[in-house]
């Protein structure tokens, strides 16, 4: 018998209740190496539970939904019916294209630009209406296949909609100074440069090591025109004070803090010590319309 792959991280306020899911909202993040899950409670405009699990990256996605399985066994709620499901894909097999130059008939060709071709996959589109842009993408056939399985009524978007869309939400009426988000993943980073309210830059950066994070941070922030003497950089995900990049960067690019909560929502007292940061794009995910 295999055995389950529990979690590493559990915050589940009492308030939520396996037998009532259906009263509850799920927002689900698939990366290379983890499962992590948010539960809101929509009556309460708040959130309840977090849960995140972690193991070596699959080769591929049918080891990764067989992974998926695994999990299911240790927590089988997660697979009971929920009042609506989110499901985010983390990869970077995805191109973003401005509306107004998008023809739906060539999503393919996009991709064929900067993305190699991905077998058993599908491509699927987000709309990103603050940004004004679609975020092309390749969807595996086998996780979709899997997702619908677990949580038929479930929607799936890119991570990248959303960490986009969120930001665009969180800066409104705030000024129309630049701003500059960084957002760590597994090796790899995103930077998103937003100006006067508006996407202004939007890239992915795969690292080996903090030298590859600084140059290409502060490669880009030059051509970008950006002064690391005075802009200040906003961190999320996978980023601490600890961390060497964090360590070398702040060598570098002084003016830094990493994101607070939204305050748009409210939070049980069990998630008190989950960093807001670090989770940024799981407890937004809900206020995107994708």
């Amino acid at each position: 018998m295999i055995a389950p792959l529990k979690p590493i991280f559990s915050r589940l306020d009492k308030a939520f209740k396996e037998d009532l899911t259906r009263s509850f909202h799920l927002t689900i993040c698939l990366s290379p190496g983890g499962f992590s899950f948010v539960i809101y409670a929509p009556d309460k405009q708040k959130y309840v539970g977090i849960e995140v699990f972690k193991f070596n990256p699959p080769t591929d996605d049918i080891k990764y939904a067989a992974l998926i399985d695994e999990i299911i066994m240790h927590r089988q709620w997660i697979a009971y019916p929920y009042q609506s499901v989110l499901v985010i894909t983390d990869h970077i097999a995805n191109c973003l294209i401005p509306s107004p130059l998008f023809d739906e008939k060539e999503k393919g060709t996009y991709l064929a630009f900067n993305q190699t071709f991905r077998d058993n996959s599908r491509i699927a589109v987000d709309t990103l209406k603050n940004a004004d842009s679609k975020n092309v993408y390749y969807l595996s056939n086998p996780l979709v296949g899997k997702i619908k399985e677990l949580w038929a009524n479930s929607s799936i978007v890119q991570l990248s909609s959303v960490l986009i869309e969120s930001l665009l939400l969180s800066i409104k009426n705030k000024g129309f100074e630049d701003k500059v988000f960084v957002n760590v993943r597994d090796q790899v980073f995103d930077l998103i440069v937003l100006r006067e309210e508006k996407l202004h830059f939007y890239n992915h950066f795969k690292f080996n090591s903090k030298e590859d994070f600084l140059y290409f941070l502060l490669f880009s922030m030059e051509q970008l025109r950006l002064n690391p003497e005075t802009t200040e950089i906003n961190y999320l995900g996978q980023i601490d004070k600890d961390l060497p990049i964090y360590e070398l960067a702040w060598h570098h690019i002084r003016n830094s803090k990493f994101v607070s909560r939204n305050e748009n929502f409210k939070y049980s007292y069990v998630l008190d010590d989950v960093r807001p940061s670090e989770y940024f794009i799981l407890f937004n995910a809900l206020q995107c319309e994708l």
